[in-house]
């Protein structure tokens, strides 16, 4: 049976989906971008939205007793995949992962996104 997961320390959704879904063992994490559980942008790089997604999936897992080191893989959009926009993404991504001994499966890809720069979707076990 599938359990829905909120979060107040994560944006709440504006439009039908929910935040996160606990089924079985895996909580899937719905795509987090700049925006911080105060409904305002987190600045207009790469590196201050990339924050605030992780920051907001950390905090989605943890609503289930999850944390970063069960994400066994993610999917990262990049407004623009570009050489530079990537290098900013992989620098503060690797702070949120850098303790973790295995790392996350992920595939990074160019995407449309609306007003942000960065949405970032997970899925953790809690096997």
């Amino acid at each position: 049976m599938k359990e829905q997961i909120f979060s107040e320390h994560a944006p709440c959704p504006t439009v039908p989906y929910s935040q996160g879904i606990k089924f079985g063992d895996f909580i899937f994490v719905s795509g987090q971008d700049g925006y911080q559980s105060n409904g305002s942008l987190k600045g207009n790089t790469v590196a201050e939205q990339t924050d605030a997604a992780l920051t907001n999936i950390k905090n989605i897992l943890r609503e289930k007793g999850a944390d970063l080191e069960d994400i066994v893989h993610m999917t990262c959009h990049l407004s623009e995949l570009t050489e530079s926009n990537v290098h900013e993404f992989n620098r503060v991504y690797e702070s949120f992962f850098k303790s973790i001994e295995v790392k996350p499966t992920r595939i990074t890809v160019g995407s449309q996104l609306l007003g942000v720069k960065v949405e970032i979707t997970a899925i953790a076990s809690m096997v």
